[in-house]
């Protein structure tokens, strides 16, 4: 049930595909998901690579008034949509303490917005209620606080109509830089963005089915951005004989794990990212080839219809000379306390009528809303999967940590913006409201899902002076 006040103010979207359209649109993604569809591709998954991985354009930015300013013009591109004419969009790269100035216009056929996804910004900034008609456009600032170097991404949040239109092509990275990747052991890294996307039964990297990164350094930092509309990808790097490299872990949504963490594979949810580094190391001397890899994975509770592994991306990492270690340290996660809680709450997600999804039993309603909370507070968030398949929760504006997941907790802490909640489970995350007020949303990010109706409007209040 609702504990606030509901809120009349902002625009209602008018236009989007019909239920019918999203119905169907949904049912390929959740097929393709617990079928092992959605990681696989039309070529065989050993063949070779298909050419060099593209690099993605940097979106022009120029000094202006005391900010970087730049524009982003969401069209058509053929039978698809593009930011600035590229799939994915142009890259936007800021550093820490920089003001950005982002103007955006919308010259699609449908409404449109735009989200700044994971960008520690004020719902005043990103606006997720709001959607714009064709021709319409406005303009966000902000600046990139310090401690806020890491991978980000943008795309549309035009209720309805979010799935076709990322499925169309729009999305692209952002990324923040910041005094850690100048530290001896990253510098010297072959820092490389990989946005994964879909179109039709193909993941795309940069742009590109299998590409090959030919690497100019024998350590290599992915920045690992999941832009697609649905897939769940469990990420790992394997060798020649098929075995699974050590990986360093950097970072996680939100920005710098406190330390480099080893780890086998990472899962990415949609809308999920993760910075890692890799090596030829000792144990693999001389130069080689490595394949960035979509393990087996299935989005169904029961485990069923996982398919096989699919190579995503091939790398050749050269002999070299040994670098640095890695930095001890990265970044600030410090542990929040949930005997601090201000309250715990409870948040279901589940299927609703008509093929629809829910949020607490209800569809989402952009007049009504559903939760309140007090800047300056911490809460915990139970967040309970009572659906069959996954379920990615993703908060705007205010990043969280894991707690435990059904009463484990994770390996290590981290900041995340999107957290991956399997069918029957609970994830408890300790949710703290700092910075800015103001009215935003809480959904799943599988867009379908969203589009659908499970999303929710969350009210956070100041305290009363």
């Amino acid at each position: 049930m609702p504990d606030g006040p509901t809120d009349t103010d902002g625009p209602r979207p008018r236009r989007g595909p019909t239920r019918r359209q999203l119905l169907l649109a949904g049912a390929l993604v959740i097929g393709g998901l617990g079928g092992g569809a959605l990681v696989a591709t039309r070529r065989d998954a050993e063949a070779g690579p298909t050419g060099p991985l593209p690099d993605l354009p940097l979106l022009p930015l120029r000094r202006e008034a005391g900010a970087l300013a730049g524009t982003l013009t969401a069209a058509a591109l053929g039978a698809g949509l593009a930011y600035e004419g590229s799939v994915p969009g142009p890259v936007v790269r800021v550093r820490e303490g920089e003001r950005l100035r982002l103007a955006f216009r919308n010259d699609t056929d449908a409404h449109s917005s735009l989200h700044l996804h994971g960008l520690p910004i004020g719902p005043d900034v990103d606006r997720p209620l709001d959607h714009l008609s064709p021709g319409e456009g406005d303009v966000r600032e902000l600046v990139l606080p310090a401690g806020s170097a890491g991978t980000y991404w943008y795309h549309p949040h035009a209720h309805g109509d979010v799935e076709r239109q990322l499925l169309a092509g729009l999305a692209g990275a952002v990324v923040g830089d910041g005094p850690a990747d100048d530290l001896p052991g990253l510098a010297e890294a072959d820092d490389r963005l990989v946005v994964l996307t879909r179109s039709g039964r193909d993941l795309h990297v940069n742009g590109a089915v299998h590409p090959l990164l030919t690497a100019s350094a024998s350590r290599v930092r992915l920045r690992l951005l999941n832009a697609t509309a649905g897939d769940v990808l469990r990420l790992a790097v394997r060798d020649a004989d098929g075995g699974r490299v050590d990986l360093h872990q950097l970072a996680s949504d939100a920005g710098l794990l406190e330390r480099p963490e080893r780890v086998r594979e990472v899962l990415l949810p949609p809308g999920g990212r993760a910075e890692v580094a890799l090596d030829a190391g000792p144990e693999r001397p001389g130069p080689q080839r490595l394949r960035l890899t979509a393990l087996p994975y299935s989005v169904n509770a029961d485990g069923s219809g996982a398919g096989p592994a699919r190579t995503l991306l091939s790398i050749d990492v050269p002999d070299g000379p040994a670098l640095p270690t890695l930095p001890a340290a990265l970044g600030e996660v410090p542990a929040l306390d949930p005997s601090s809680a201000v309250r715990t709450r409870r948040i279901v997600l589940d299927s609703g009528p008509a093929g629809g999804f829910t949020v607490d039993g209800r569809a989402f309603d952009h007049d009504r809303t559903d939760a309140t909370a007090e800047l300056g507070t911490l809460e915990v968030w139970e967040i309970v999967n009572d659906h069959t398949v996954d379920h990615p929760f993703h908060l705007h504006s205010y990043r969280v940590q894991v707690l435990d997941v059904d009463g484990r907790p994770p390996p290590h802490r981290a900041w995340l913006d999107t957290v991956n909640v399997r069918g029957g489970q609970t994830v408890r995350l300790a949710v703290p409201f700092t910075d800015w007020a103001g009215r935003t949303v809480y959904h799943c990010h599988v867009a379908s899902h969203e589009d659908l109706g499970m999303m929710a409007v969350l009210e956070v209040r100041s305290r009363a002076t």
